[in-house]
């Protein structure tokens, strides 16, 4: 009778791993909206351990005094452990970061998900081990830590009043207005409203050392004639004609506009209410980039877009549009779509296109999902993630992300 036996050469343990901390005190719960104290860990890719473990940034505001600066947190989760299994977490170099949860040398808790506070002492770079046994116990993981220190870029608000062909809002029409209304020839959002979308576009780009500040004088006074009232063309000669209005050199500069959209298509009322915003690279264009946003977008999209401002899709080969989108010529604006999973959702220069799986309305040319598992990458129903990535994968064309908007911020022309 023969004896069969497995033999493994090797077997992959992971005994923890990190993950992003969406609430700020309880580790269980893993998804909530953007924080700029709760960054993304890079945690891409099967790399070997010394350069492929999770990587977290954090912010490093040094004009705050140390003892006030923010906490980041970050959640631990056992994985290929058991709950019993004492755990303890060192610093490799202290003088970038402390640790101020858990207190000092005090083991983690013994449960499945646990939460660490650190808190930035200088720029720099080292790793947050996790010991067993005791705070002098054997290493048995490691993430390493990017400590940030923050570069301030100007950005300059401009509402140019855009005069043309007048194009009717269909929300005003109704039984006693069956004309309605065209769209404003400026935008209405107040001073109040635009600080209030840079400061969420800063909630992400803090952890990676940027921020984005307004100047105070917000610019209402450029007057343009373009194809319709109120509305930018960003595939047309438009975009230079309003980029050129006003331009503040070596600086974001932002044009807030009620529509943002196609109006030389053969359908001008499919264009209306499609378009958030639109960019250009600093990079590729350094005499003309700046960016649009229209009346109906977010503080997503003036963080979205001035990632393309940054080239932080970064691709030497020119080939990406966003992350997830190829250059097709079949496919016009956002391109051919070429990866749809958990991890692109989770970075933050996804095409948001693809956001509402199964809305035909909505992607009308594309091929649909109805995928409810990725319905929710971590930041709530139907919203792209916040990393902006900071390894590198030989075969992702779209990496080091964080190097290319940490350089862009410093050097815009």
């Amino acid at each position: 009778m023969a004896i069969i036996k497995t033999v493994h050469k090797w077997e992959r343990v992971v005994p923890v791993r990190f993950a992003r901390a969406p609430h700020p005190t309880d580790p269980t719960i893993d998804t909530g909206t953007y924080d700029a104290n709760a960054p993304e860990p890079d945690d891409r890719g099967f790399l070997p351990h010394s350069t492929g473990g999770a990587v977290l940034p954090v912010g490093l505001d040094e004009a705050v005094d140390a003892a006030a600066r923010p906490e980041t947190r970050v959640r631990m989760i056992r994985m290929d452990m058991e709950d019993a299994g004492q755990l303890f977490v060192t610093v490799e170099n202290p003088v970038i970061f402390e640790i101020t949860l858990p207190a000092a040398n005090a083991a983690l808790p013994s449960t499945p998900k646990m939460m660490i506070n650190l808190r930035a002492l200088t720029a720099g770079t080292t790793h947050l081990q996790v010991r067993f046994g005791s705070i002098d116990g054997p290493i048995i993981h490691q993430m390493r830590v990017v400590v940030n220190a923050l570069v301030d870029v100007p950005f300059f608000a401009h509402l140019p009043i855009i005069n043309g062909a007048p194009i009717i809002d269909p929300s005003t029409i109704s039984p006693a207005n069956p004309g309605g209304n065209p769209f404003p020839a400026q935008s209405t959002r107040t001073d109040a409203a635009i600080q209030g979308l840079i400061d969420g576009a800063n909630t992400l780009y803090f952890p990676y050392g940027i921020r984005l500040v307004l100047d105070a004088l917000i610019r209402r006074t450029g007057v343009i004639g373009l194809t319709n009232q109120g509305m930018v063309d960003p595939q047309s000669g438009e975009f230079e004609q309003v980029t050129a209005l006003d331009r503040q050199p070596n600086a974001i500069n932002a044009y807030f506009v009620p529509q943002c959209a196609n109006p030389t298509a053969a359908a001008n009322a499919t264009q209306i209410n499609r378009v958030n915003g639109v960019a250009t690279s600093a990079r590729a264009n350094p005499r003309t980039y700046g960016l649009f946003v229209a009346d109906r977008a977010r503080f997503q999209t003036v963080a979205h877009e001035s990632g393309h401002l940054f080239n932080i899709v970064n691709d030497p080969t020119n080939e990406f549009l966003h992350i997830n989108t190829k250059t097709d010529a079949t496919s016009p604006g956002t391109g051919r779509v070429v990866r749809f999973d958990t991890i692109s959702r989770r970075r933050f220069m996804w095409s948001a296109s693809g956001i509402n799986f199964g809305n035909s309305t909505a992607e009308p040319n594309r091929t649909l999902h109805n995928l409810p598992f990725r319905s929710d990458v971590g930041y709530g129903n139907n919203e792209r993630g916040g990393m902006i990535t900071i390894k590198q994968l030989n075969n992702d064309k779209t990496d080091l992300e964080m190097a290319e908007v940490q350089l862009r911020a410093g050097t815009l022309p």
